[in-house]
């Protein structure tokens, strides 16, 4: 099931991007799929104009498509 002690973000060192807790992609992931879906177009235009970001837009989208997934 996935239940943890604590439902938070862990301190670590050295760690240099945030993440979300597991607690909080179940609850707004759902949500963040049917926004995606409705201004794919507008999403895809902001990608384009950020090359140098696109490792970080290529991570959402494959956590997007785990959500699908599960739904």
């Amino acid at each position: 099931m996935g239940v943890q002690k604590y439902v938070g973000r862990l301190n670590e060192l050295r760690r240099t991007c945030r993440r979300h807790s597991a607690f909080w992609v179940g609850l707004y992931g759902q949500l963040w799929v049917g926004a995606m879906e409705s201004w794919t177009d507008l999403a895809s235009a902001l990608m384009q104009t950020k090359p140098n970001k696109l490792l970080y837009f290529q991570k959402g989208l494959r956590a997007m498509v785990l959500i699908q997934s599960a739904l």
